[in-house]
């Protein structure tokens, strides 16, 4: 007998077996499902279509020196923009050593601005905890290597190995790179995902035609490339809606309210104790997201270091205890449908050390918790450090979803 009836003949109606599968097709059997045809089948979606663009720059563009800034305005032909993508050139490298994310150092900071407001704020830790924590091994892979001087500007590889424990990467000429920016236009979503599981998280231009839609980019004032400029090229996924679709959000009386991806972001400096184990106290009052879990990112200006154990408390009372570091890393990232990604070469790994700390069951899920609702947000981390003179840098990046409304032809961040 094959295989593939031994589940027909052991089919009686009975038992777990009974309760999930049937072999009967009645009228009223409005649950029960063939994997053959389906809602992926059967479901339509209304129509649109996109494509990845270049964004252009406002002003003359042209190159930066550290400490400048570039302004990038979206065009308003578009109904919605989607993931954005910052390409990073520089321009006067010789004979330069290269550390890992030295490229991704050089940015400070990106803004997504609707009108005048400041929508969302990306720190560069934000920038790098986002991406290893929601990238896959592979697309991580490469954006280490993008940041890292990986790629001339003409498209050849440069080679990025070890020395003296140090990620390396000597360049002789000038070098690009391109990253990923984790605005509120993207969230964790399954991989090769079926018709019905598609969904855009895009910035809705056509519910707020009135709006400017600007993306500002802030270079470093001391970037560890030092002594170039650099030229900065910005694409997005445009998006075109159906005449049909465009209208109906136009004519909602009630506004369309859309939740959004967003962060918020405290980072602050300690003195290491002697005894190389530092109690870090952050205060994180201002998050007031709907949040499923924050990202910590530890660093020393000598040494190694790492986190022992993190516990937050909420109006004074301890959230889920104390949790050590080794469970923040991989399986809390599992727990939580995340990444836990690592630039491991020559068996060790070179990346800042990540926790992620759990709010939720699931990143972005109905378990999350509304931090505005809560007058003291207080967050205590023990970090060790393999040297005792060392200075701290601790940066907590909170991540969960707020409400943006379409309304009257503007877009508003409604609620937290």
């Amino acid at each position: 007998m094959s295989g593939a009836v031994a589940a027909h003949a052991a089919y009686n109606g009975s038992g777990t077996q009974g309760l999930a599968v049937t072999n009967k097709v009645h009228s009223d059997d409005g649950d029960v499902m063939s994997v053959f045809w389906n809602k992926n089948d059967t479901t339509r979606q209304l129509l649109y279509g996109s494509s990845i663009i270049e964004i252009p720059a406002s002003g003359s563009g042209g190159t930066l020196s550290a400490g400048g800034n570039q302004i990038f305005t979206v065009n308003n032909d578009i109904d919605a923009v989607g993931d954005l993508y910052l390409q990073i050139s520089t321009s006067g490298i010789t004979n330069t050593d290269l550390a890992a994310f030295d490229l991704l150092g050089c940015i400070k900071r990106i803004e997504f601005m609707v009108g005048t407001q400041v929508w969302h704020t990306l720190e560069t830790d934000d920038i790098g905890a986002l991406n290893m924590t929601e990238m896959s091994e592979d697309a991580f892979e490469s954006f280490f290597l993008a940041m890292s001087g990986g790629f001339k500007t003409t498209g050849e590889r440069n080679s990025v190995g070890v020395v003296s424990e140090v990620v390396k990467t000597t360049v002789n000429d000038d070098i690009t790179g391109v990253l990923r920016i984790p605005a509120l236009t993207r969230s964790v979503g399954p991989r090769l995902s079926k018709f019905t599981d598609v969904s855009e998280h895009a910035y809705l231009l056509a519910g707020a035609p009135h709006q400017s839609v600007k993306i500002k980019v802030y270079m470093s004032q001391s970037p560890p490339i030092s002594g170039v400029s650099f030229s900065l090229k910005l694409f997005g996924q445009c998006i075109v809606m159906c005449n049909e679709e465009r209208e109906q959000i136009k004519a909602m009386p009630m506004g369309l309210p859309k939740r959004i991806k967003m962060t918020q972001n405290v980072k602050d400096n300690f003195n290491a104790d002697t005894s190389k184990l530092t109690t870090c106290k952050l205060d994180l009052d201002h998050f007031s997201l709907l949040s499923s879990h924050i990202v910590l990112v530890a660093t020393a200006s000598t040494g190694n270091v790492s986190i022992k154990s993190v516990e937050l408390k909420l109006n004074s009372s301890s959230f889920s205890g104390v949790l050590e570091g080794p469970l923040l890393t991989g399986p809390a990232a599992d727990s939580l449908g995340l990444y836990s990604n690592g630039i491991y070469l020559n068996t060790a790994n070179y990346a800042d050390n990540y926790y992620i700390f759990p709010l939720a069951s699931q990143a972005y899920g109905g378990s999350s918790v509304p931090l505005n609702r809560f007058d003291n947000i207080r967050m205590e981390v023990e970090v060790v450090t393999s040297a005792s003179s060392a200075t701290l840098a601790l940066t907590a990046t909170c991540v969960g979803e707020t409400t943006a409304l379409y309304k009257g032809g503007a877009a508003s961040l409604a609620m937290y």
